[in-house]
């Protein structure tokens, strides 16, 4: 007997505005802590956002480059060190937040389709650091 492997279903149309706009306010967000926490990509995450209403296209390529998700020296490898900034009290709430901001993102790029593929590995650990409350 040969199996036959059911088309899989097209999934709706992304509302590319929609996006766009959930996007913007995590990246306003992530800037904002980034500030916070007087960390020197600040002001990347801000051009990001701003790039996001001149040329959304490669806002979407920037935000999904390795800059962002690949290994060392990307922006999600920067939740491995504590911002010294902030007083010893506040560093682990601020810590949590940063990798909650990155899941949504994440998120959302992978609803949109194929992305880096640090992406995933990064996603995996911030959801088992979140989940035992590292």
């Amino acid at each position: 007997m040969v199996r036959r492997r059911r088309p899989r279903a097209t999934p709706p149309p992304r509302d590319a505005i929609a996006d766009q706009r959930r996007a913007c306010a995590l990246l306003d967000r992530l800037a904002a802590l980034l500030r916070r926490m007087d960390h020197p990509r600040a002001p990347e995450v801000e051009r990001l956002h701003v790039a996001f209403q001149t040329d959304p296209a490669a806002a979407w390529q920037q935000l999904d480059a390795n800059a962002w998700w690949a290994g060392a020296g990307s922006l999600a490898a920067e939740t491995l060190l504590e911002p010294e900034t902030l007083p010893a009290a506040e560093r682990a709430a601020a810590m949590q937040a940063f990798r909650s901001l990155l899941i949504d993102l994440a998120e959302l790029l992978r609803a949109r389709g194929p992305t880096n593929p640090g992406l995933s590995s990064w996603l995996l650990a911030f959801r088992n650091w979140d989940a035992s409350g590292v």
